[in-house]
């Protein structure tokens, strides 16, 4: 409620007055202050209320959203952004409304997060009239593979994928997503990666986070764009971390512009060894800015640190032109 109080002491400074050379308080309507509230919300830029939203919950912005109708017409857009609905509800509203959730104002969503799986409906659902107007952020859990997407008609505006497999071994291919030719950024959580060449799918995609996804010999990550991805994150919580696979990607990466790249291993009971495969990455990535390794890492040179080394030590280790993070800097 950190956000309550900071934009509660806006109106309330409005009721302070000076007399005879003191401060003193005036006690104002409570009415008064909700209308100076409604005020500051309604003036104050764009970016700054969305800094004001990272620092309070999804329960919080509904609460005060509640507050007054004044209060809630401003928090709209911010509000209804984000939905989340499942396949029987959204179903329900689609056919009988034809938008995807009971709103008044569809088109202030931006994202949409599906909390159920249906086979059925992957294969039968018009995701390309679904993914038009505003909505560009999309999230699902599937009970198969990710096929169903590429018999979707082109034209979507989709810009994020978040797709998770319920299913060990569940299928993906970047062939799936033709339809998306504006997708930026992809997220795959416990995928198998079937092979392909690279090619021109999804020409603007630049992120790219895989979280427990594998993939079989001989296809390589670079096949998602070597050209194309600026931002590759990869967190594991398996034994696929430790495979000849990963190792193979570790002893040479070759992606031409990927800037920022983050290894997190959360398997505790293996132990991710790295201290030569650092410069085999940096050196086989020349664009490489930022290194971030989480989790169970072991680095042979942090290893031997002193305490003093510790004092001494910034938050990053330099490496030619690439900042290194570690668990120890991060956390």
């Amino acid at each position: 409620m950190i956000f309550l109080h900071s934009m509660m002491q806006f109106t309330n400074n409005q009721g302070r007055i000076k007399r005879r050379g003191r401060e003193e308080t005036a006690i104002i309507p409570k009415r008064v202050k909700k209308r100076n509230f409604t005020i500051f919300l309604s003036t104050i830029p764009h970016e700054l209320v969305l800094l004001i939203l990272e620092l309070i919950s999804r329960r919080d912005l509904i609460e005060l959203a509640s507050t007054s109708k004044a209060i809630r017409c401003v928090l709209e857009p911010y509000l209804f952004s984000h939905v989340k609905t499942s396949w029987c509800d959204l179903l329900s509203i689609w056919n009988d409304q034809g938008k995807p959730a009971g709103i008044s104002k569809p088109n202030l969503i931006e994202k949409l997060r599906l909390t159920t799986c249906c086979s059925q409906n992957e294969w039968t659902f018009p995701f390309a009239e679904l993914l038009k107007g505003n909505l560009t952020h999309l999230e699902l859990c599937t009970s198969g593979s990710t096929n169903f997407f590429k018999y979707t008609s082109e034209g979507c505006q989709l810009r994020v994928l978040q797709v998770h497999a319920v299913k060990p071994g569940s299928v993906f291919n970047l062939e799936h997503l033709v339809p998306f030719a504006r997708l930026q950024k992809l997220l795959l959580h416990d995928f198998e990666i079937e092979a392909f060449d690279e090619n021109d799918w999804c020409p603007h995609l630049s992120t790219l986070e895989l979280d427990d996804c594998t993939w079989r010999y001989p296809f390589q990550l670079e096949n998602f764009g070597r050209d194309k991805i600026d931002t590759l994150c990869l967190h594991y919580t398996n034994h696929f971390v430790m495979s000849e696979r990963f190792r193979m990607f570790l002893n040479g990466p070759h992606f031409r512009r990927l800037r920022h790249l983050s290894i997190t291993n959360r398997e505790k009971n293996l132990k991710l060894t790295l201290s030569v495969h650092i410069m085999k990455l940096i050196e086989s990535i020349p664009t490489l800015r930022t290194l971030e390794l989480r989790g169970n890492i072991y680095n042979e040179t942090l290893n031997n640190f002193t305490s003093s080394d510790w004092e001494n030590c910034i938050s990053y280790v330099g490496v030619r032109d690439v900042k290194v993070f570690y668990s120890s800097f991060l956390n």
